[in-house]
């Protein structure tokens, strides 16, 4: 006769700080050809990473998030095109959150710039998601032993244990637009609140246990 088996379901969830802030860092520009604001976008992109190398140190990983120019049309002709419109992009992931606010300034100074963000994330390795596994682990023998012991039986043996939510992160995100700034270096800064990120994990465990003793 095989045994008795219990299946239950862990779950566990840690609000904890982000570790990474990530912002976006675009470039307009818009001239009579497609080559005259080829030109001015790339001085742009130019501009965009001297200000994010003189941050290095608190910057995780930066690159260009995408390039796009299209011709203007007159809106009584769309055959005709008038000029030319185009924009540069760059993402830039912080892990020092005590430069953030001046990176945003900084590059919110430079001529045609807007910025977006910042959006709080934790690292894919980040600790905090085995410390979640395990505590789904943890909640799931509890409820196995739990059970068990109700019909007078306990846990014997693990027989299955299944993962119910890979990646088990969900990260919450704070944006702000805004357009760059004119003139000189801004003398503002933004006092930047870290959001807390949510993190869950699900995991379904079966255990064989020893014969329930039934009340008659």
């Amino acid at each position: 006769m095989s045994s008795p088996v219990v299946t239950v379901r862990g779950e566990a969830t840690s609000q904890v700080p982000p570790e990474l802030a990530t912002i976006s860092a675009a470039v307009s520009a818009s001239g009579p050809t497609s080559d005259q604001v080829a030109r001015a976008l790339a001085s742009g992109s130019e501009r965009l990473a001297e200000v994010v190398d003189r941050f290095a140190a608190a910057v995780e990983r930066s690159s260009t998030s995408g390039l796009w120019i299209h011709p203007v049309t007159d809106h009584r002709n769309a055959a005709k095109v008038t000029g030319y419109r185009g924009s540069v992009g760059r993402e830039v992931v912080v892990h020092d959150f005590t430069r953030l606010s001046d990176l945003v300034l900084a590059l919110s100074a430079l001529p045609g710039t807007e910025i977006g963000g910042p959006w709080w994330s934790l690292r894919p390795d980040s600790g905090v998601h085995r410390d979640v596994r395990l505590a789904a682990i943890a909640d799931g023998r509890r409820r196995a032993d739990d059970y068990a012991a109700a019909f007078g039986a306990r846990v014997t043996e693990l027989l299955e244990i299944a993962d119910q939510a890979p990646g088990m992160g969900h990260p919450m995100a704070r944006e702000m637009m805004f357009a760059s700034a004119k003139g000189g270096p801004p003398e503002a800064s933004f006092d930047f609140e870290p959001q807390p990120q949510s993190v869950s994990g699900q995991v379904t465990l079966r255990f064989a246990i020893t014969s329930p003793v039934l009340a008659e």
